[in-house]
């Protein structure tokens, strides 16, 4: 028994390495080994681009948002497969004005406004536009060479991440 304990440590050790996910710098030319993460915040915020490592095949799109530090909670009725909140915006007492429509402050317990929602995007590696992810962030697996974003869409502009 003694003799695997140190083979033991040493593949939980090897194996929880693997599997974890973390930004790295774009290269020189502005290329990234792993993921894009982008998050349009509409202006409520400071965007985010950053590249994210993928030590597997694939890695959740939620933990690659995780690794740039980006949070996000869902709503009560749908949970993590309706994204309400990113990194507490809009926040849970914060007006959203929109010409020609009474004052708005999300609650989340179900789906958000059309009018002040955040979008779910992902492109394939060589896909030149975004488009609406085709999972939830919480299922969504994401490759090396893919990239995946968020962006908060007010007032019925369609926003889009940028990158």
């Amino acid at each position: 028994m003694r003799k695997f304990l140190p083979l033991v440590a040493l593949a939980t050790l090897v194996l929880s390495g693997c599997s974890s996910v973390n930004e790295v710098a774009f290269d020189q030319y502005g290329g990234c080994s792993g993921a894009v993460v982008a998050v349009n915040y509409g202006g409520f915020g400071d965007d985010v681009l950053s590249c994210v490592s993928i030590p597997g095949q694939t890695a959740l799109a939620k933990d690659l948002f995780a690794a740039v530090g980006v949070s996000t909670e869902g709503t009560k009725a749908y949970g993590d497969q309706v994204v309400c909140r990113v990194n507490n915006i809009p926040g849970k007492n914060q007006t959203i004005s929109i010409a020609g429509e009474p004052d708005y402050v999300e609650d989340c317990n179900e789906m958000p406004s059309a009018l002040a929602y955040w979008g779910f995007f992902s492109k394939s590696q060589g896909q030149e536009s975004w488009a609406f992810a085709t999972d939830t962030i919480a299922n969504l697996e994401v490759a090396a060479g893919d990239s995946i974003g968020l962006a908060f869409s007010v007032a019925g502009n369609s926003a889009r991440p940028t990158d």
